[in-house]
């Protein structure tokens, strides 16, 4: 009998919603941008750790990245936590606050004609939907007026996400502040 190789992608999916959250961790170091960077980390059977970063947006965008992971050792998550601290201040939040956080992000920019990125379509499977609670209500996003406010990044197709908003908000629906990457106010860390 051969031994079938193991499918990171295939476990994630099979088992990111069963597996027990281990913690629930943001860093709002990127806050004036509305950007925050989130962590789950999920339990697996024998001592390791499957995981799921998140980039949200709550300005704009929603989910600007995602990455997931299985089959991490301890040593290896608490590295990927020391990388989330460099930028600023960690916090472990609720399993609901922190569904409610991504959601309402994800929610508000689909309103507008958003889509996540690519890569959240498998890391949203450590994701529980059915932790999302009224507290999402209270979960701040767009600008101090409501409006979307794109603030791009040095990833970001400008071009396509203005499109978009012309297209879903209306041109004066929406602000943004565009930099340079080229400038030496660009800030090309998040």
């Amino acid at each position: 009998m051969k031994n079938k190789k193991f499918s990171p992608r295939k476990y994630i999916i099979e088992k990111g919603r069963v597996n027990p959250i281990d913690k629930c961790l943001i860093s709002d170091a990127y806050d004036d941008k509305g950007l925050t960077i989130c962590l789950i980390v999920r339990k697996q059977p024998g001592g390791k750790f499957m995981f799921a970063q998140f980039i949200v947006d709550r300005f704009c965008l929603g989910v600007k990245d995602a990455f997931t992971n299985c089959n991490f050792e301890d040593f290896q998550i608490e590295e990927l936590i020391d990388k989330l601290s460099a930028n600023g201040k960690v916090e472990e939040v609720s399993a609901s606050y922190f569904h409610n956080l991504i959601y309402a992000a994800l929610d508000f920019a689909e309103e507008n004609g958003l889509k996540p990125h690519n890569d959240f379509k498998l890391a949203e499977y450590l994701l529980d939907p059915g932790l999302v609670d009224e507290g999402i209500d209270e979960i701040e996003v767009g600008d101090e007026e409501g409006k979307p406010l794109f603030v791009n990044g040095p990833y970001d197709d400008v071009r396509r996400i203005i499109a978009t908003l012309d297209r879903n908000v209306g041109k004066g629906n929406y602000n943004c502040i565009i930099q340079d990457p080229g400038s030496d106010d660009f800030d090309d860390n998040f």
